[in-house]
């Protein structure tokens, strides 16, 4: 377990991620290389993830995540002592393409809340750089 609490709201306050904790998966969870779980809070995910569960990522294999949740990490709330904030949301990525290459116009974290004043985290070009995804959720274990 990677003991960060993960925010289903908007980033996170900043946090340190400090050691490992090592847990036994449930007996219907096979361990893998790659896997983790955090602990997510808040309610922008309600309708995939309860406010203060349990939740097993993988890490971020590449390639297309469009329509997958994600945690993501916000490399722009940085700070050396106190490290950095992370978010939980819906990928949705819009591309623009050219002959033989396309590049992200925008990356949009959309919240999935049964309420309705969580609004979509909107990251145009210039903001892509300082954020990175770093895992695809698998499943709530809790």
């Amino acid at each position: 377990m990677i003991d960060i609490t993960v925010a289903a709201g908007d980033f996170s306050p900043l946090q340190q991620q400090s050691e490992l904790t090592w847990v036994e998966p449930p007996f219907n969870v096979a361990a893998r290389e790659g896997y983790f779980i955090c602990k997510v809070v808040g309610e922008s995910m309600n309708k995939r993830i309860p406010n203060g569960s349990y939740c097993l990522f993988s890490e971020d294999p590449g390639g297309s995540r469009n329509g997958k949740i994600v945690l993501v990490q916000s490399t722009s709330i940085n700070d050396s002592e106190f490290g950095s904030g992370y978010t939980v949301k819906e990928y949705h990525s819009v591309k623009s393409r050219s002959e033989d290459t396309w590049r992200h116009e925008s990356i949009v974290l959309k919240p999935l809340s049964d309420l309705n004043f969580y609004e979509d985290i909107v990251l145009t070009e210039d903001d892509l750089q300082k954020f990175k995804v770093v895992g695809v959720f698998v499943k709530v274990i809790n």
